[in-house]
């Protein structure tokens, strides 16, 4: 089930657009409407407020909140304000989530969420599929607040300025609507009826028609609103404002609509902004596309530009820059396309005739491919679906089918000149897949910068021969005749074509070339010997067979050439943010496309057999690896040598589709700058080594084209760590000519640009192809914390108690050899906040004589090293060995309420980790808030050893459960009342004792089979209530308040760790109803709520 948010400001026009929802059959949850509702007399907000805020906010009467009275207070006053959120806001939250799991069991696959503040509060952001902004003028604003809530232009003014800008949201939302204008709620009425429309639009009136055509883009925006295989043109619909009188309400709130779709492209490059106008070159903005979306922003600012923050990024598929990804809500899989013809009644606008998509015009042929085979081995295939069977939108999801079950998934993606579906039935055992394509038929097109629906034309087409003249590629064709080769252009071919001047440059290179005896050193240094490439090899690696539009080509495709073992690998780039003021042809092609990373100048000029693509400069064959490149350059021996120890080099030599690589390799003078023990590792091939020379290389090919002048552009290594590109003024430069050789150019007084990669190091020499990606010649090693000792990274974070420690005893060579492990070292707060914590550092100011060589000092900081290491997204709940020779146990928890399967939360012996994955040389460092004492006792020792639990411990005696207690692997959390709660009630206590029954079961309801740490007790509270199962399988409540709390006793000391679990002292006894048939195991009585799971399994519900 998909979440679309609808928001906006106050009286910008939102209920209008939530009445088109709901007179359409959309769900629409109102955030406003709950808020009224939870303040509501007798209400637990109600009362909150009362006694927060005093009587003179309500209403004498009727004792209803008084909001006007409320809001004048808060309005004034930001603490007040966020006083009311932190009263109102989690019980807003609490029935939306109910709302939205009511909409999911009655069936409905999307639902509209009005939330008017949803960026400020930010809470349900996670979970939204697409946001819609609502946003007009804000003088019209003012005007409707005046109009509809009698204020003065001055409180309604303070009211606008309380909310977050609209245009701050704006750039933020995937669709906004612009809502300045008025019309009548009869011609409202008239124009939104859409049910039946293909009989009501003739009948309309004729001053209606402009109104309706406003409507539309709204109309189109709910019918693309889940388009991923191809990206939309931006576009921004307005209309002239309608007649139709004042505003008059919230019925009458416009229908001048226009839908902005702002879908993003998802690249792994981003570009940054170092300045527009008279912006501070400081305060750099970026644009980088695909993980927000963006959005025009005020002033004078491009429409490129958006703010990006700064980080890591998430896991990404690097096979394709290019992709949409959309959250889903429940995972329920949508037969239709979002907003499709999912039962919406009414939503059938677009199939009317004067609407028909261009792919059911005229001028369309069909191509079918069918293919039948036998499932692999595996059965839990996953099928990506990427559109609906109506083919108005797409969706993302997956399909786990089995062999035994049939599956039928049918996918339609539009492209600008081909409209493709494709059908998945997967029968018991067999798969039959079955591919439909329509496209303009040969010798028609559609104008790219035309309406949406634009029909396939018949376009003027010449002869391949007459076409690349045309393109200026005269001395290109007369080489293909003369090598014999005029057959070529009688067949469906792609030509890459080279301009008449690149041409001829090569040409005289090359004619140089077989005259003059080159150097053997400089030789060497270049990707191919051009003594042994003939004209007629020339022009076959520039001929594809088939015709490829430049649009069917994904990024990293390789095109096989009719020259042997040649490929040519087509990148896809994003323009820079002021292409669209530049570049004319940015409407046409908004993305750059290298070819063996030459820049192509001309796209898809069709000739009457074929395709022709324009390229800026000969393509030299790419026959080598860069391992083979790199080993015979004579100024890159020492890089030969690093990748050789540390294994590398396999990964360098490994060709295919899918292998595609760019390394910005270091020249021997580079590495000779090194310190000498850096030098010294890196020879060792160690830990540092790999760390330090996979800062250097991408998983994608990164031709020197994707840097633009004026701007940042970063993308992210194999380490995941960001690189930084930008254009710098340097003193000479080494560019590439034609036949690889290298011209240096001397600045004589003058700088010339060239990259700069993290402010560090130059790009010498670019774009060197091999037939696995690209290599980039650079003239300083890049640093990276990850290629550092573990003794830097102590240092570089600030974990000063523990890095003294280490240096004091005598361990720091040691642990900066050491590789494959996982530190969880305590920040030095959390040193001040245990007592064991408190003696170390006593020791430190007080003997640190005394710690060189000390036993219990190496076993407390070998208790923090574990072996492997595990970042966070390998973490799950176990026991990972440490150093010291003891085990430490890994517990994951969730504090979402709704989704309990998603962990958010890690402990390491009940130690909170605080940040994590801060990678060192060869490992990993997680920071924790609390030390780890290494325990030196089982649960039953613990109970025996504090006199405060001897009451407790003397009942377990009396029961079976002693060698439970006392198992190595036993994981348990232990519930402990201290004696002070037995001897409140020693009656009992001592009946109790004669009861071998009653206590075996007063035992086992304070034993839980898992470790439960207190920072995994969060508040719960209806309908989605915690509970967690004793060994003897009756379910206990868990909740927060001041404390934890466990049923019905709170927690009054946490986290007391034992070598096989936990002890939480609790005061008092936990009380569950004994069991009255064994088929109860597992739903204890005591809990009313056992139907919504517990802290160990996704929560169900019920609804009644």
């Amino acid at each position: 089930m998909f979440l679309v948010a609808l928001t906006g400001g106050i009286a910008s026009g939102k209920s209008t657009v939530t009445k088109i929802f709901r007179d359409n059959g959309v769900p629409v949850v109102d955030a406003d409407l709950i808020a009224r509702q939870v303040v509501e007399p007798g209400r637990p907000a109600w009362h909150k407020i009362k006694a927060t805020f005093g009587e003179e906010v309500f209403h004498a009467d009727s004792g209803e909140l008084n909001r006007e009275a409320l809001g004048r207070i808060i309005f004034d006053d930001v603490e007040k304000r966020r006083l009311v959120n932190e009263i109102t806001h989690p019980e807003i939250h609490r029935i939306i989530y109910r709302e939205v799991i009511k909409c999911f069991f009655l069936g409905h696959n999307f639902v509209v969420l009005d939330l008017p503040l949803l960026f400020e509060i930010r809470i349900m952001l996670n979970y939204i599929h697409k946001i819609i902004t609502v946003t007009c003028e804000e003088d019209i604003q003012v005007t409707r607040l005046m109009d509809r809530s009698q204020y003065t232009e001055a409180e309604a003014k303070k009211r606008i300025k309380a909310q977050m800008p609209l245009e701050t949201k704006c750039e933020q939302s995937h669709f906004v609507i612009e809502n300045s204008g008025t019309y009548g709620v009869e011609s409202t009425y008239d124009v939104f009826r859409l049910p039946s429309i293909d009989e009501d639009v003739p009948e309309l009136p004729e001053h209606l028609h402009e109104t309706f055509a406003a409507v539309n883009p709204l109309i189109r925006m709910l019918e693309h609103m889940d388009e991923t295989d191809h990206v939309i043109d931006h576009h921004l619909s307005r209309v002239p404002e309608a007649g139709g009188g004042a505003f008059g309400g919230t019925d009458r709130e416009t229908a001048t609509i226009g839908g902005q779709d702002r879908e993003s492209l998802e690249s792994d490059a981003e570009t940054f902004v170092d300045g527009f106008g008279s912006q501070n070159p400081d305060d750099r903005q970026g644009h980088r596309p695909g993980l927000t979306p963006y959005r025009p922003p005020a002033g004078h600012q491009h429409p490129d530009v958006e703010t990006v923050e700064d980080g890591r990024r998430p896991p990404f598929d690097a096979s394709s820059l290019f992709q949409h990804h959309f959250n889903s809500f429940f995972n329920t899989p949508l037969e239709t396309g979002f907003f499709g013809s999912a039962g919406l009644p009414g939503f059938g606008f677009f199939d009317t005739h004067a609407n028909r998509p261009w792919w059911k015009g005229e001028n369309v042929c069909i191509e079918r491919e069918e293919k039948e085979e036998d499932i692999a081995s595996s059965d839990n295939e996953e099928v990506s679906v990427n559109g609906d069977s109506a083919g108005r939108g797409s969706s993302s999801f997956g399909f786990h089918g089995f062999s035994t079950f049939n599956l039928n998934v049918q996918s339609c993606a539009e492209k600008q000149h081909k409209y493709v579906c494709t059908s998945i039935k997967n029968v018991n055992g067999r798969k039959r897949t079955e591919k439909l394509t329509r496209q303009c038929c040969h010798g028609y097109g559609r104008p790219r910068n035309g309406p949406p629906n634009a029909h396939c034309q018949k376009l003027d087409l010449y002869s391949m021969e007459e076409t690349v003249e045309r393109l200026g590629a005269k001395e290109f064709v007369s080489t293909l005749k003369k090598s014999g080769l005029e057959g070529t252009l009688d067949n469906d071919v792609t030509l890459f074509v080279v301009p008449d001047s690149a041409y001829t440059n090569f040409a005289e290179q090359m004619w140089e070339n077989n005259l003059v005896a080159f150097d053997p050193m400089a030789r060497a240094k270049r990707a191919i010997d051009f003594a042994s490439m003939t004209a007629r090899d020339m022009i076959l690696a520039h001929t594809v067979n088939g015709t490829y539009f430049i649009e069917d080509i994904s990024n990293e495709q390789l095109l096989k050439t009719d020259l042997p073992g040649a490929n040519i690998r087509i990148n896809i780039y994003p323009r820079g943010p002021m292409a669209a003021i530049r570049d004319q042809s940015y409407g046409e092609h908004p993305y750059r496309y290298t070819a063996n990373c030459a820049p192509l100048l001309k796209l898809n000029r069709v000739a009457d057999r074929g395709i022709v693509h324009v390229v800026d400069r000969v393509l030299v064959p790419a026959r080598n690896t860069l391992m083979d490149i790199i080993e015979v350059r004579d100024d890159m021996t020492l890089m030969r040598t690093f990748l050789e120890m540390t294994g590398l080099d396999k990964m360098l030599r490994e060709q295919g589709d899918d292998k595609h690589f760019t390394i910005f390799a270091p020249n021997d003078d580079a590495f000779l700058k090194l310190d000498k023990d850096i030098r010294r590792k890196l020879k060792a091939g160690n830990g540092c080594a790999m760390n330090i020379l996979k800062n250097h290389i991408l998983d994608i090919t990164f031709c020197s084209l994707a840097a633009v002048n004026g701007v940042k552009t970063s993308t992210y290594n194999m380490l995941n760590e960001k690189l930084e590109f930008e254009y710098a003024m340097v003193g000479k430069m080494r560019a590439p000519t034609a036949d690889g050789e290298l011209a240096a150019i001397e600045d004589e007084g003058k700088k010339t640009q060239r990259i700069r990669i993290n402010g560090v190091a130059t790009i010498e020499e670019s774009d060197v192809v091999a037939s696995n990606g690209v290599l980039h010649v650079i003239d300083s090693v890049l640093p990276t914390d990850s290629g550092m000792p573990i003794s830097n990274t102590l240092a570089n974070h600030n974990l000063t108690v523990f890095k003294q420690l280490v240096t004091d005893a005598g361990l720091e060579e040691e642990f900066d050899g050491m590789s494959n492990r996982t530190f969880f070292i305590p920040t030095d707060q959390a040193f001040e906040q245990t007592e064991t914590g408190r003696y170390w550092i006593r020791q430190l100011k007080e003997h640190p004589e005394n710690l060189r060589g000390n036993a219990a000092l190496k076993e407390f900081l070998e208790y923090h090293v574990a072996e492997p290491l595990i970042k966070t997204c390998g973490l799950e709940e176990t026991a990972v060995p440490t150093k010291a020779g003891q085990s430490v146990r890994i517990n994951l928890y969730t504090t979402n309420p709704v989704f309990t399967t998603v962990m958010n939360r890690a402990t390491v012996n009940c130690a909170r980790l605080v940040r994590f994955d801060e990678e060192t040389c060869g490992s990993v460092v997680h920071e924790i808030d609390k030390v780890l004492d290494v325990p030196k006792t089982n649960l039953m020792e613990a109970l025996s050893a504090n006199p405060e639990y001897s009451m407790f411990q003397r009942m377990v005696s009396l029961t079976n459960l002693s060698e439970l207690l006392t198992s190595s692997d036993a994981g348990l959390t232990l519930l402990v009342p201290k004696n002070d709660v037995f001897l409140e009630v020693d009656s009992w206590y001592q009946q109790t004792l004669q009861n071998q029954d009653e206590l075996e079961r007063i035992i086992r309801a304070h034993v839980l089979p898992n470790v439960i740490c207190c920072t995994g007790i969060v508040p719960s509270e209806w309908p989605f209530v915690r509970t967690t199962e004793t060994i003897s399988g009756h379910q206990l409540k868990l909740n927060r308040n001041r404390r934890p709390q466990v049923q019905n006793a709170g927690i009054t000391k946490c986290d007391v760790v034992a070598r096989n679990g936990i002890i939480h002292e609790i005061n008092d006894v936990i009380n569950v109803q004994p069991q009255r048939t064994n088929s109860n195991a597992g739903a204890g009585s005591g809990n009313p709520f056992e139907s919504f799971g517990s802290i160990t399994h996704p929560l169900t519900f019920l609804f009644k």
